[in-house]
């Protein structure tokens, strides 16, 4: 029972997180919500009215699975069912008339409506899952030492660099860096006024009060912040009005010497159509990409977050999952999660055959790296008619060295073995890895359908 308590925890820490409305909404309908039974397909919860259970089931279902993917690492279907108590029941005007939205409840009070996530994180309604998102607890790797270097210096002293931009794809760590430098803010510099939100919640909130007609209150929240930080910050582009009101807060805030920290999946220069004068903003102060994590960084990882879920691993299937799972750090996650969910249930032990499993349920299209590295040394040596053999040998004919430049082109683009790794394959040193990746982009500036030859055995090598 002690370990579906902490499910129940985690579940509601994220929940609290996606409820971009009131504190009082989330007290209403999740106060008493207990996860009672797990199984492989089911999540049984119990709450104390046969209101409560018809408003979680329906106006919030979609929530409760999302936060139920998230936390254990695999779908599963919410039942519920109530105690008939009304005790400890918030008494909220007209909240019988189901015919209207619950949320509706409380937006009429304008003071509960800015205790929203930004309250939640300035310590106003603490969240246990946001607190463990900090810098000790984020793992460094050469893939992302420069951003977390960044974002730590900012929190220490804010408006060191101003603004900073961090992109990179989804799932390396862009967000835990922003909860981190809040956390510190929160420790260190308790009086700065902090707001952080996504990009989504910003769009939503300025629609709302555009609505409602609280637009001058929704300006003075966010140009009156010390810290500001949006996550996503790409889904603005597009968006006249939204590009036009941030781009006033921008510069409100940046005038007033605030801080601003912003993230995206692409730096400001791919993110369009972007105004020009954004774009120039963002890149006026700090850039700093988040990579893929190297293999060293991922092993680190497992082996971290293992631990931290009791999860017993041996250091040989700890090896190949970073051999595995290489598109980003979530991916990670969510692997762990699941095998830890599936060993609880099961009471079964991590092997390489569960291993696989999950990872076939979490990534489908994943695929080995030695598996990887085969497909592509094949395809390129069918393509320029070699073989395999010829790619790895010390031949260097004309024909053979392209070719094997190529290979070693496609398995840097395809794969994120470092350049000794690809050197082992190809018995060489790193640095004449380097020159043959350089010599490949130099042939796709100058060399008609270059580009398009190792693009289409890309394309083959992914659909094979």
């Amino acid at each position: 029972m002690d370990e579906l308590s902490g499910i129940t925890k985690e579940l509601l820490a994220a929940i609290q997180k996606k409820l971009s409305y009131t504190q009082s909404v989330f007290d209403l309908w999740f106060a008493d919500l207990k996860l009672v039974e797990l199984s492989e397909n089911v999540a049984k919860f119990s709450t104390s009215t046969k209101l409560r259970k018809k408003i979680l089931s329906t106006k919030y279902l979609g929530i409760i699975k999302e936060a139920l993917l998230e936390v254990i690492g695999f779908d599963v279907e919410p039942e519920f069912d109530y105690t008939d108590t009304e005790e400890g029941f918030p008494q909220v005007p007209s909240f019988e008339d189901l015919t209207a939205d619950p949320l509706e409840v409380t937006r009429a009070d304008e003071a509960e409506k800015e205790k929203n996530i930004d309250a939640l994180i300035n310590g106003s309604e603490k969240n246990s899952l946001l607190e463990e998102y900090t810098f000790d607890t984020f793992i460094e790797g050469d893939s992302n030492k420069f951003a977390r270097a960044a974002c730590y210096a900012v929190a220490k002293e804010p408006t060191t660099y101003n603004p900073l931009f961090i992109y990179g794809h989804s799932g390396l760590g862009k967000t835990h860096l922003l909860y981190a430098v809040v956390n510190y803010i929160r420790k260190n510099h308790p009086k700065l006024r902090i707001v952080y939100k996504n990009s989504e919640d910003f769009i939503n909130e300025m629609i709302a009060a555009l609505g409602n007609g609280t637009i001058a209150s929704f300006k003075d929240k966010y140009r009156s912040v010390d810290v500001l930080l949006i996550d996503d910050i790409q889904f603005i582009a597009g968006k006249e009005m939204m590009q036009e009101e941030f781009f006033h807060t921008f510069t409100a805030l940046y005038g007033a010497n605030k801080q601003i920290i912003l993230t995206s999946d692409r730096p400001p220069k791919e993110i369009r159509p972007l105004e020009d004068r954004l774009r120039t903003r963002f890149e006026g102060g700090l850039l700093a990409d988040v990579q893929p994590p190297s293999y060293e960084l991922r092993t680190a990882i497992i082996r971290k977050k293992s631990a931290s879920l009791g999860l017993f691993i041996e250091p040989e299937l700890i090896d190949y999952m970073a051999d595995r799972l290489q598109n980003n750090i979530r991916q990670i996650e969510g692997v762990l999660k699941r095998l830890h969910a599936v060993c609880s249930l099961s009471g079964n032990t991590v092997n390489k055959n569960l291993i696989e499993e999950v990872i076939s349920i979490i990534d489908p299209g994943n695929i080995p790296t030695s598996v990887l590295v085969d497909r592509i040394l094949a395809a390129v040596a069918k393509r320029y008619g070699v073989t395999v053999d010829d790619l790895t040998s010390k031949k260097k004919t004309d024909n053979i060295a392209n070719a094997r430049h190529v290979s070693i082109y496609i398995i840097r683009k395809m794969t994120s073995l470092s350049l000794k790794e690809i050197g082992k394959i190809f018995s060489r040193d790193h640095t004449t890895i380097m020159a043959s990746i350089s010599k490949v982009e130099l042939n796709i500036q100058t060399v008609r359908n270059y580009e398009a030859d190792i693009n289409l055995i890309m394309k083959e090598i992914k659909h094979n």
